[in-house]
């Protein structure tokens, strides 16, 4: 875990660009994985109910879902444990993030997958921006930032108690 740390901070403080012989670029972006297990007795279904409700009560826009699930068994013709992963937005925030850093463009929209693992539990995942990288941001659009990161984190525990 220290190790993880060190390294997600460390391509943070050096942000190098790499290109690449086909005319691509890399940058290095710190970020986070946040996971938390959906408690027994709460059912995919109801999970999804209160990702979304409460995403609603922060005024983040539902954008999209993709049932990675159904693809799989498109492809496979095997049933798939359920994967989902759904999309938010708040435009306002986008905007103002967008214009301070057009790299964080590779954050949106925000993304929460809600997936059935191997042992048939139930989690809710996401990527989150980086504190640090939010702190290099103007103070109205990091304050906007941080509140959508804050949201996000709510509509998880939301959506791992069936809360409604």
């Amino acid at each position: 875990m220290y190790r993880l740390s060190f390294i997600f901070l460390l391509a943070f403080f050096m942000r190098p660009v790499f290109a690449a012989d086909n005319g691509l670029s890399y940058v290095n972006i710190p970020a986070q994985i946040a996971k938390v297990q959906v408690q027994n007795g709460v059912s995919f279904d109801d999970a999804v109910d209160s990702l979304k409700l409460r995403a609603n009560q922060h005024n983040l826009k539902f954008v999209g879902a993709s049932p990675v699930y159904k693809e799989i068994e498109a492809l496979t013709g095997k049933k798939s444990k359920r994967i989902e992963i759904f999309s938010f937005c708040d435009g306002i925030t986008a905007d103002k993030m967008l214009k301070a850093d057009p790299e964080i463009v590779s954050f949106m929209p925000c993304r929460v997958a809600i997936l059935e693992d191997a042992q048939g539990k139930l989690w809710v995942i996401s990527m989150m921006i980086d504190p640090k990288m939010l702190e290099g941001l103007p103070p109205d659009t990091r304050k906007s930032a941080e509140r959508v990161m804050h949201d996000l984190k709510d509509m998880m525990l939301a959506a791992s108690t069936g809360d409604l």
